[in-house]
């Protein structure tokens, strides 16, 4: 629940009848007056919100779908009915806010869709899909996550690393070792030390000593602590 949204207070101690005069106003008071519906939690607000929803002013529509996901009556047969059809808006505003809106609710009927928003022609798109992934993702997204570690936008090559920790396992986690235990980003480098610390085979591990002369001090340090912990193990063993 947020006090303000750009610099104008949101009038939750306004009646429903209050905020609906408001919704006639210009759009920061109009968004304010949304905003202040979506903790009414009634079913007249939420009424109202989806009327506004469907209004052909895009920026108006951005907004009541934004505020339609903080009502506490939003569920899967609104997402599936009302913003399910948002992900292929012409306007990649509300493509993203319905992403968001999904996500925030953890739509898993949406994963399809979500992925082919990857190939969107719109980088701020393709980006907030991917970064989805990290809520709505499945096993079964992992080659594709690992695709794009060479992807020409910064944002999801770096972000890569850490999604593929979310979906690694015993079957997979050597194909992103192989990936990136000598790429040329720090995250890459220690996401490889943690895949090994967590699947790796005493000889695997064994062999990591690189790692200790990487030119990143997280990576030395991580990879100190991984060697001298399975040297413990080791010596404990004997």
């Amino acid at each position: 629940m947020r006090p303000s949204i750009n610099g104008v207070k949101v009038p939750f101690d306004k009646s429903t009848q209050e905020l609906f005069a408001m919704l006639d106003c210009e759009l920061p008071l109009f968004y304010v007056a949304c905003e202040a519906l979506a903790y009414k939690n009634d079913v007249v607000s939420f009424e109202k919100l989806l009327s506004i929803f469907q209004d052909s002013d895009p920026y108006k529509k951005r907004i009541a779908l934004e505020c339609l996901g903080n009502h506490s009556m939003f569920d899967t047969a609104t997402a599936e009915k009302y913003v399910f059809p948002c992900l292929d808006d012409s306007s990649p505003y509300i493509v993203r806010t319905a992403i968001d809106v999904l996500v925030k609710h953890r739509v898993a009927q949406s994963h399809e869709k979500i992925i082919q928003l990857l190939k969107s022609k719109d980088e701020a798109t393709r980006e907030c899909a991917f970064f989805a992934l990290e809520h709505i993702g499945k096993a079964s997204d992992f080659d594709l996550i690992l695709s794009l570690y060479n992807d020409k936008n910064k944002r999801i090559k770096n972000f890569v690393p850490y999604i593929t920790l979310i979906f690694a396992d015993e079957t997979n986690w050597k194909k992103a070792y192989d990936l990136m235990q000598r790429g040329d980003h720090e995250k890459a480098r220690l996401t490889a030390c943690k895949l090994l610390d967590a699947f790796g085979t005493e000889t695997e591990k064994g062999d990591a000593s690189h790692f200790l002369h990487d030119k990143s001090g997280h990576v030395r340090n991580y990879a100190s602590k991984m060697l001298a912990s399975f040297k413990a193990v080791e010596i404990e063993g004997c």
